[in-house]
């Protein structure tokens, strides 16, 4: 039986318009699509923005980082007089809540970050340390830049 007569049984589909998936370290970045499908690189001047809203979003997580960071040292107990109101009772519990919906953002939003590394796009891998270089040469701190480290 011959199969190679087929001429695809009418299943062609344009390919120049689909996002690329990569499972290999790559620079090319036409069609390549980051994080969502609407977010599709198909042009020079995307490109572009693409590498700037990176560096840009990745700026802001540390901007993030650094005021998480003070608005718990701010309402942390041990920036705080012992028998203030706020440490004990419901203005503690309320505080505390606060700190775990910013933590959950935070962790978000660095899992975000890390699906855009995961496109193995180097583009978008510089874009991404720069931002986040340049954010912490603005908002960082010491101690907060040890904690991400993994060892």
């Amino acid at each position: 039986m011959e199969h190679s007569a087929n001429g695809g049984m009418g299943h062609d589909m344009p390919m120049h318009d689909m996002c690329k998936m990569n499972m290999l370290f790559t620079w090319e970045w036409e069609n390549t699509c980051v994080v969502y499908k609407w977010w599709h690189v198909k042009t020079a001047p995307g490109f572009v923005g693409t590498v700037l809203a990176l560096v840009l979003l990745s700026m802001f997580y540390e901007f993030t980082r650094s005021w998480i960071s003070l608005w718990k040292a701010r309402w942390t107990p041990n920036s705080i007089a012992p028998n203030t109101p706020l440490v004990s009772g419901r203005a503690s519990k309320s505080i505390r809540i606060k700190s775990a919906a910013l933590y959950a953002f935070q962790v978000g939003f660095s899992f975000m970050l890390m699906l855009v590394f995961m496109t193995y796009n180097g583009w978008y891998m510089l874009a991404i340390v720069a931002g986040a270089g340049f954010g912490f040469y603005l908002w960082g701190d010491e101690k907060e830049a040890k904690s991400m480290l993994c060892h």
